[in-house]
């Protein structure tokens, strides 16, 4: 991978000890250095090869890497990035795993020195298991890696990461950190909430109710299982991301409150069209599908040269609901002052929906099939 060959890895969890067993998967040769305030997870990591080297502190861990990737409790994110930033090269880029964007890209881009790139990061994977003797190479394949770049966002590093976990098998896509954190309320973090209120509500009555424990089956289990997550790193996400979540939790009760007066009424027709609705849609939620190398098709964006041009784009074709499966730039003569922008992306309708995304942003491009009919 061209200019990444030493990561840093802090905080070596679930997510660290995976992203590092991850990396070491892709067939590429990374010298992989990882700290953890926890010494027994590091001594864990060396001992399985999760890692290549301990670091003895933080000035250690990042001196000369190519990339660091902190990957410890979302509250601790902005601390690690405070310890590390006089010892980081220049050019070296850094990103988090912190599933909550806005304020951490904001407080860490004014962190940072002059030369080094920061650019937010989220996998959207996990486990009910903890700790680096549950990491796995295999944790983030076929999962959303969502990157949160910005308006200043320099090219080049976005680029890098986007092929980097595109190569440990996750479906990378780009949005600003404000959309990231208004979609991850309503998919992640509202459900952890309205699992763990059910579940509480339920402890409370089965005081009265002896035997409600008792009769908890199906339905109840699987839309509770999550509020058995790890209570401190939802404790962090929570209050992260409090603003957001505080909006949908109000959108919700408004959904509730309408479901009530239905069923005041005696609504028949509305409870049932309610239940279709929810039934089709859920019905309908996209199933991931193995990837066709023959149905690829190559969109060649003329891009100039300016901060934040490519995360323009990237954002404009996942705001249309369009993975990309790879991207890349490189110079050329057709277009001066800048280069060209080389996007794949998966079947002839996509092409299609991306291409007049990019023109929208008054981008020239252009779509082909990959391989030719």
């Amino acid at each position: 991978m061209k200019n990444i060959k030493k990561i840093t890895v802090i905080g070596l969890g679930l997510i660290g000890g995976s992203m590092a067993l991850s990396l070491k998967n892709t067939g590429e040769y990374f010298n992989i250095t990882g700290f953890d305030i926890e010494g027994e997870a590091m001594n864990i990591a060396k001992y399985r090869n999760v890692i290549d080297i301990i670091a003895r502190d933080y000035k250690e861990a990042v001196t000369d890497a190519d990339l660091i990737i902190i990957a410890t409790p979302i509250s601790k994110i902005v601390e690690v990035a405070e310890h590390i930033k006089d010892y980081l090269k220049k050019g070296a880029i850094v990103t988090d795993v912190g599933s909550a964007k806005e304020k951490i890209v904001q407080k860490i881009s004014k962190i940072l020195p002059e030369g080094v790139f920061f650019i937010g990061g989220h996998p959207m994977a996990g486990s009910e298991n903890e700790g680096i003797l549950s990491a796995t190479p295999e944790l983030f394949r076929n999962t959303f890696y969502i990157l949160t770049p910005t308006d200043i966002t320099v090219s080049e590093p976005l680029v890098i990461l986007h092929s980097l976990f595109t190569k440990i098998g996750a479906k990378v896509i780009s949005m600003n950190p404000r959309e990231h954190d208004e979609n991850v309320a309503l998919i992640s973090h509202l459900p952890h909430i309205l699992s763990t209120n059910l579940v509480d509500m339920i402890d409370d009555e089965q005081k009265k109710m002896k035997n409600l424990f008792k009769l908890c089956a199906g339905g109840f289990r699987d839309m509770t299982r999550i509020a058995a997550a790890n209570t401190k790193m939802w404790l962090d996400i929570s209050l992260e991301n409090k603003d957001v979540l505080i909006k949908s939790v109000d959108n919700y009760i408004k959904y509730l409150k309408k479901f009530k007066i239905y069923l005041k009424q005696c609504d028949s027709e509305s409870i049932k069209n309610h239940y279709l609705k929810a039934q089709k849609a859920r019905v309908n939620l996209p199933k991931y599908v193995e990837k066709d190398i023959s149905n690829l098709y190559e969109l060649r964006v003329s891009m100039t040269d300016r901060a934040g041009v490519l995360s323009e784009i990237t954002q404009a074709i996942s705001s249309v609901g369009i993975n990309i499966e790879d991207i890349s730039i490189f110079h050329s003569t057709e277009f001066s002052g800048g280069g060209i922008l080389k996007v794949l992306v998966q079947g002839e309708d996509a092409g299609k929906i991306a291409k007049e995304a990019i023109e929208k942003k008054d981008h020239k491009v252009s779509v082909k099939k990959v391989f030719g009919e």
